[in-house]
C-alpha cells in the first residue's frame, strides 16, 4: 500500500515499540498512598480502606514459538495456547498504577510476584486486592502487606 516492504515495517515498529518502553520505563507510575485514597471510589474506600492496588494475571496469546524449550515455557494450560503472562495492578479509582515485566504463560502469578519490585513497592499497612488464585500472602506477611481476597458468590 505505501511501497514499503514488509521488513521495514517490522523493523520501524520494532524500534518504536523499544522506545516507548525505555522511555515509558522511566516514568514512576506507583501513585501515593494518599493520592489512592482521595481517588477511591467513597463507597469502595468505606469497606476497603487500607487497598492500594487490585491486581491479576492477564494473558496474551503469541504465534507458537519454533524452538521446543520457547514452546514449553509459553504454553498456558489454562489458555491451552501458547501466551505471555504480566501481572497488573490499578488502583481502586481504576487508573493502572503496575505493569510487571512479560513472562512465558507457564509461569505461575506467584513466580512473577517473587521476580518483581511489588513487595517493596507498598507500605506496611497497605492491602492488595486480588482474586481466589493470588496465593502470595506469605511473601507480604514480612512487609506487613496483607492479601485481600474478597468472597465472590
Amino acid at each position: 500500500m505505501f511501497a514499503t516492504s514488509q521488513k521495514t515495517v517490522e523493523n520501524i515498529w520494532l524500534t518504536w515499540i523499544n522506545f516507548m518502553k525505555f522511555q515509558w520505563s522511566e516514568l514512576n507510575l506507583w501513585p501515593s498512598r494518599d493520592l489512592v485514597r482521595y481517588f477511591s471510589p467513597s463507597d469502595f474506600f468505606a469497606k476497603f480502606p487500607t487497598t492500594r492496588l487490585i491486581s491479576d494475571g492477564t494473558e496474551c496469546p503469541v504465534m507458537k514459538p519454533k524452538p521446543p524449550v520457547v514452546q514449553q515455557s509459553t504454553y498456558s494450560t489454562y489458555k491451552n495456547r501458547n501466551t505471555v503472562k504480566v501481572l497488573v495492578g490499578c488502583t481502586p479509582g481504576g487508573a493502572v498504577s503496575f505493569i510487571s515485566d512479560a513472562y512465558g504463560g507457564s509461569t505461575s502469578d506467584r513466580q512473577i510476584v517473587e521476580r518483581s519490585a511489588l513487595t517493596t513497592m507498598c507500605d506496611p499497612g497497605d492491602s492488595i486486592m486480588s482474586d481466589k488464585g493470588f496465593n502470595v500472602q506469605d511473601l507480604f506477611a514480612t512487609s506487613n502487606i496483607s492479601i485481600n481476597i474478597p468472597t465472590f458468590f
